[in-house]
């Protein structure tokens, strides 16, 4: 006989008092009256199939019959949905099942079991997956999206400081989902990253890779292997992570498809974040093309400049890498977050909504589009480089004290480029025409918004809900930027940085129009005849789309110095772009480095290497070829490069 746990908690109360109403069993379940009233309607329906039965008289419940099979029932395990569509879904790519398994295993009717395959199939969809039905159900995607999926369902469901103790008894006990998986898996998988004593990594990446291998081991021992025709091509450094691992695995026997797999997941969730991506043998330029086109997109229908803020595109870069190797499985689409985005940024939330889907081709989850809309509201409210907004102060106070209290809302609001102070006898309509926010001490009629005088600021949350729907129906006023230059004072920044500018030239090159032959030429221009440097320029050159230029970059010991340089083509090649599609250049952006380059200089042609590829405005300028105007770009990155380096 099979019963839920609280089906027993009330025919173990009926048989201990004989008797019971509605009452005392509310007291002793803790349901709803309504839960209540369908579980007993469940005993009604199933007990007389034991030999016993419910009986209601006068508002109290009994249970005649044959009791000797009630009191030793087989309760049923108890499941959260959440917890139930993760186990369902890991189920479901481990092997080919049926409905009716999933309700005898979790103890549901079958409405609840279809209804948990929709949202299964729903967030399948999301992933770009789906789930076939026919001959029983089955996930279908590739073993490389397969992967991702088990990790993503361990991930949502284990702390970083569960997952490097999964060997622990008690974690592994009351994780439902982690006893699905091969216990032997994770104590090799902990054993073998301990004795690697990895270093400069941190614990959160850790624990995702231990996952990723533990998954790994649990589908080659199911005789799921990755798929062959993946190209992976990873860097040295996770090539020597992964070995370093596989080696201190003891008896489980990894192939190098599965290696070159691992490796691969080493650089997107590890050596790939961030940084330069001039010194790293791969750069998916489709993907930075992608983030770039996202960031363009919202701004033109917006009419917010977002590329003006340098750190947008490695915040977006790293959360949507991120959320493609980890997608986010049966998230709450109607929580407050969501909800106050939606409500406080409404246009800018359907803006990147669209944009995601138009660019990237794929659905997103509402939490997904929420937490990417908030980078862009971020960077409207942490400078007043995209969305400047000048303010007004209407107070019958003394211009010492309000002096203080504008001060202290400009550190607040960081956006807010100026105050001006006026007493309540110089108000009038025309001057508030020129502000685009008003904030006022005073109790005056109008859509001002009221702050204290007493400095605390103690509405805060009130005023930036208040600022944010003023900035939902504004566009920014046209203000001229501040091009102030910030002093060079570091000798040793100083000397690289005008090491590399002083290199800086443009040439004409007189190339033939074959890719290959023009890439031979250039490096003869350079007395840089070095065949792996070569090769390397082959495949890691790509075109910027929308323009007449290429990008070609690498390392080699023959490069005795950091250089930039530019060359003009006497004849256009054919080159792919970042988009993947073929184009016309003309025009070469050309950085090389020794293959040990220090950090200054290293620091310094990243921030010349991303703004090629992140700021629209700078890739215009290189495709003009003035080598005055470019220098004077090449010396304005420098210069706000110093003030953000901290050696």
């Amino acid at each position: 006989m099979l019963v839920t746990k609280r089906e027993q908690q009330i025919i173990n109360e009926i048989i201990k008092s004989e008797k019971v109403s509605i009452a005392d069993l509310l007291d002793v379940v803790g349901v709803s009256r309504r839960t209540l009233y369908r579980d007993l309607q469940n005993l009604q329906d199933f007990l007389p199939n034991y030999g016993a039965s419910l009986i209601k008289i006068d508002n109290f419940y009994s249970i005649k019959g044959d009791l000797s099979n009630l009191m030793g029932a087989h309760v049923l395990e108890e499941f959260g949905q959440t917890e139930r569509h993760f186990m369902t879904l890991v189920l479901l790519i481990f092997e080919q099942v049926k409905l009716t398994d999933f309700m005898a295993r979790f103890g549901i009717s079958q409405p609840t079991a279809t209804n948990d395959l929709r949202i299964i199939e729903e967030n399948l969809e999301f992933t770009g997956n789906s789930l076939a039905r026919e001959g029983g159900l089955e996930v279908i995607a590739s073993e490389y999206s397969k992967r991702t999926l088990l990790v993503s369902s361990l991930s949502a469901n284990l702390s970083t400081s569960e997952i490097f103790a999964l060997d622990d008894e008690m974690i592994y006990n009351d994780n439902k989902i982690l006893q699905l998986f091969n216990r032997d898996n994770m104590t090799s998988v902990k054993t073998a990253f301990e004795k690697s004593d990895l270093m400069h990594i941190s614990d959160r990446t850790q624990g995702v890779l231990r996952l990723f291998f533990m998954v790994a081991l649990e589908r080659m021992a199911q005789n799921q292997l990755i798929e062959s025709h993946y190209n992976f091509r990873p860097s040295k450094n996770a090539l020597d992570f992964v070995t370093k691992i596989v080696q201190n695995l003891g008896g489980s026997r990894v192939n190098l498809p599965e290696i070159m797999y691992l490796s691969n997941m080493v650089d997107v969730l590890h050596f790939d974040k961030g940084g330069n991506f001039l010194f790293k043998e791969k750069f998916d330029t489709s993907f930075s093309y992608k983030v770039r086109e996202l960031i363009e997109t919202v701004s033109e229908k917006s009419g917010l400049n977002f590329g003006r803020d340098e750190k947008i595109f490695a915040l977006l870069s790293t959360h949507l890498r991120s959320s493609f190797t980890l997608p986010q499985l049966f998230s709450d689409e109607t929580n407050d977050f969501i909800l106050q985005i939606e409500t406080e940024h409404t246009t800018l939330f359907e803006i990147v909504s669209q944009a995601l889907r138009q660019i990237f081709d794929i659905k997103f989850f509402k939490q997904e589009i929420a937490l990417i809309a908030l980078h862009f509201v971020a960077t409207l409210e942490r400078s007043s480089r995209v969305f400047p907004m000048n303010a007004l102060l209407i107070t019958s106070r003394g211009r010492v004290s309000m002096g203080i209290l504008t001060r202290n809302l400009q550190t607040q609001f960081p956006f807010i480029t100026s105050i001006k102070i006026i007493q309540v006898s110089q108000l009038n309509d025309e001057l508030l025409e020129n502000y685009d926010i008003i904030f006022t001490t005073e109790k005056i009629v109008g859509d001002f918004i009221k702050i204290t005088a007493n400095l605390a600021l103690s509405n805060l949350n009130e005023m930036t809900h208040q600022i944010r729907l003023i900035r939902n129906y504004h566009k920014p006023r046209h203000q001229i930027e501040n091009m102030t230059e910030n002093q060079l004072d570091f000798q040793d920044f100083f000397v690289k940085s005008q090491v590399i500018l002083q290199n800086f030239s443009i040439h004409e090159l007189a190339n033939s129009a074959n890719f290959d032959e023009m890439i031979y030429e250039l490096v003869r221009h350079e007395n840089l005849i070095d065949w792996d440097l070569l090769e390397r320029f082959k495949s890691t050159s790509f075109g910027i789309p929308k323009t007449n230029l290429a990008l070609i970059h690498g390392i080699s010991e023959r490069v005795l110095q950091p250089e930039f340089k530019i060359f003009d083509l006497a004849n256009a090649i054919t080159v792919k772009g970042m988009d993947k599609k073929e184009m016309q250049s003309n025009r070469i952006l050309f950085l090389t480095a020794p293959k040990t380059v220090d950090e200054v200089s290293n620091y310094i042609l990243g921030k010349i290497s991303s703004s090629i590829i992140e700021n629209t405005l700078y890739t215009t300028i290189y495709s003009s070829g003035n080598f005055q105007i470019v220098y004077e770009l090449l010396s304005k990155i420098i210069s706000e490069s110093f003030t953000k380096y901290d050696k």
